[in-house]
């Protein structure tokens, strides 16, 4: 597709240059969507006045400002990221590891598969890199054969294309990775492979397609709120563990994942159960790092 080559070439281009000339160009990024062109801002401080109602203007501004930084950095590191074009750039430069292997170890080995349950806290756009996180002496399990994730197709076909190609850059075989699945074809897909042990990384978010039959309402910063429930409903028709994806930011430049368990066999709760633990971890990883939640989303409902 010509409109996906016209995009792929300069992103390519520009993926070579360091982390730390991306970084660069992320603070320009942050200063022009942030202060110029304002992008969102007005669903920015909608979202935090309704998380946090004790919080005056004035003590969110600098949530408001580390966040639009945040956002800058999330660019950066999208753009580099597609440039790894293999995994051994990513694993050096130490962008994002685990923390506790032996934990996803263990689940790995006991559950029939699983169901990751991540948001968009940290860069999401890094998970398929997740193979090359690993700096302990405790292996993981995730391959490029049984590791999944999920997303919804964008509507520009071109830009589609090119997060693809994005997301796959650090794979060993990116023209036959099996486990890039898109959300329609989730069910599908599992049924298929229902005899394979899989782990399903599925970002679920509050504010739904409102076309899902599915939504269900939870609490969320003391409000209720639509959810996504694709997930959970998976886990527990097929008896999956469920584990919460943390991705926490240290500092510029790293990040730390943690797989939180929220049950062993899905099978044994009810999706309302699981989605309200998911909400309740979510909610205090936001809390701990506010800016570290991508905010430009519309979260809450406008009363």
């Amino acid at each position: 597709m010509i409109g996906a080559f016209l995009l792929k070439v300069p992103l390519r281009l520009l993926g070579l240059l360091p982390l730390r000339v991306h970084y660069a160009l992320g603070r320009f990024v942050a200063w022009l969507a942030g202060d110029v062109v304002r992008y969102r801002r007005d669903v920015v401080m909608h979202n935090l006045t309704k998380a946090f109602p004790e919080k005056n203007v004035w003590d969110l501004k600098p949530i408001r400002k580390a966040f639009y930084q945040h956002f800058g950095e999330l660019v950066a590191e999208a753009v580099w990221f597609g440039g790894c074009r293999s995994p051994k750039r990513l694993h050096r430069a130490r962008l994002v590891e685990f923390e506790n292997t032996e934990q996803a170890a263990r689940l790995f080995e006991q559950a029939s598969s699983i169901a990751v349950m991540c948001s968009h806290c940290g860069n999401w756009e890094l998970f398929g890199g997740i193979a090359s996180y690993n700096y302990t002496d405790t292996p993981l399990p995730f391959t490029e054969q049984n590791y999944c994730v999920v997303y919804r197709a964008l509507s520009s076909r071109a830009w589609d294309l090119v997060m693809r190609d994005n997301r796959f850059a650090p794979l060993l075989d990116r023209k036959h990775y099996p486990g890039y699945i898109e959300s329609k074809d989730l069910v599908r897909y599992a049924y298929t492979h229902k005899d394979e042990k899989k782990v399903y990384n599925v970002n679920t978010d509050q504010r739904p397609y409102f076309t899902s039959p599915a939504n269900l309402d939870v609490d969320f910063f003391g409000q209720r709120v639509q959810t996504m429930t694709g997930a959970a409903a998976l886990a527990r028709k097929f008896g999956m563990a469920v584990v919460y994806l943390s991705m926490r930011r240290e500092r510029r430049g790293h990040y730390v994942m943690r797989y939180e368990p929220i049950c062993e066999n899905a099978s044994d709760m009810s999706v309302e159960e699981i989605m309200q633990q998911y909400y309740r971890l979510l909610e205090a990883d936001i809390r701990r790092q506010p800016e570290n939640y991508l905010w430009t989303h519309q979260r809450f409902a406008r009363i």
